[in-house]
């Protein structure tokens, strides 16, 4: 046991020699999550209107499906699988609402699944005309009804510093029934704000309950700006049983400032807690460009999916934006060697660790996390 664990250690040891530099963020030296890994399971191309894909969910109701929204003004969503080669149903809306949408989430409340869109893109920040639409998720039938029409309720807020705030990423967390809504800055620090997600608020306005900081004042890179914090924060999401949290932020420009963070959620915790207990841990399988990637979701806690908008700057009609899938690498490689009860092997700083569903600890069983 000892000489194949030096000899695991080594392995692991090396491979961390050969990382690249490790990111900073609130202080903490992230250490790259290497437990995933990244394909290209489609291309999205049924919609010529779904271009500007800014929010996709995995349905609930009619497994085998997503969810996806555009940020154009396409006042509709639609569901293909994964692949991205039929449109299996396409969702209207009875009435008009705010169109500017930036993502999507999907929830159970009361034994319902609901879908949530955050219409709440502000980029100049003069807007103010902020909303959660919801609606009950329709059930997905391609033969028999490739279309719906839904009547969809909204949650209308206003931020507690009485500012206007650009935003793209939503979250919903089925163990709180909260929602959590995370604002997009350019080079400074995103802000975390939430709302318990309820079906009573009516046409009142409420105001959010700010959370955190993402990152205050980190340099998570250099460049010819200052980049404080994890900004340009683009997309969310909670895996469905709340253990593992994923916020995701693009940048067209510089590929080494686009991150995946992913945290691990303890039992008893809130997700509050845990962004502001626990350093992230950035998924090195995303760190590359995905032009304007805007839309991250979960399918289970060992599967999530990314997609992005077609590259427009080269003006080809002929591209269309890719969907990606992330798998969990239980068993493969060095940093995700199988242990007992799907435990994993992480490093942070020169330490090895092990990841469980319950936490982290030392090589000699010592819980630290």
């Amino acid at each position: 046991m000892k000489k194949v664990l030096f000899g695991l250690l080594t392995l692991v040891c090396a491979v961390a020699c050969q990382a690249a530099p490790p990111l900073v963020y609130n202080g903490d030296t992230l250490a790259w999550n290497y437990s995933w890994k990244k394909t290209q399971c489609g291309t999205l191309n049924i919609d010529n209107n779904i271009i500007e894909v800014s929010g996709i969910a995995c349905s609930r109701v009619t497994p085998g499906y997503i969810w996806m929204q555009s940020d154009e003004t396409v006042k509709y969503i639609i569901a293909t699988d994964e692949k991205g080669e039929d449109r299996a149903c396409k969702v209207k809306f009875t009435k008009s609402i705010r169109w500017d949408w930036e993502d999507m989430s999907g929830g159970v409340y009361e034994g319902t699944n609901y879908l949530l869109i955050g219409a709440f893109g502000d980029n100049e920040e003069t807007d103010g005309n902020y909303s959660i639409v919801y609606f009950e998720e329709p059930a997905i039938d391609p033969v028999n009804t490739p279309e719906v029409t839904v009547t969809p309720q909204q949650i209308k807020y206003v931020y507690p510093d009485g500012k206007k705030h650009n935003n793209e990423a939503l979250m919903y967390d089925n163990r709180e029934n909260m929602i959590y809504i995370i604002t997009k800055v350019y080079y400074d620090v995103c802000q975390v704000f939430r709302i318990p997600f309820r079906l009573d608020y009516g046409d009142e306005t409420q105001t959010l309950e700010y959370v955190c900081d993402l990152g205050q004042k980190s340099d998570l890179g250099s460049g010819s700006k200052p980049y404080k914090g994890f900004h340009l924060v683009t997309a969310a999401d909670i895996s469905p049983d709340g253990k593992y949290i994923l916020i995701k932020n693009h940048n067209n420009i510089v590929s080494t400032y686009c991150w995946v963070l992913y945290w691990v959620r303890y039992d008893g915790e809130s997700v509050a807690d845990a962004i502001m207990n626990r350093p992230p841990q950035p998924i090195k399988a995303y760190n590359t460009t995905e032009w304007q990637g805007e839309a991250i979701c979960w399918l289970d806690d060992d599967t999530f999916y990314t997609t992005s908008d077609a590259d427009h700057e080269n003006n080809d009609s002929s591209d269309y934006p890719p969907i990606y899938k992330f798998t969990r690498k239980w068993g493969e490689g060095v940093e995700t060697v199988q242990a007992p009860n799907e435990n994993h092997l992480i490093m942070q700083g020169n330490v090895v660790y092990v990841q469980s569903p319950n936490g982290l600890y030392t090589l000699d069983g010592r819980r630290v996390q």
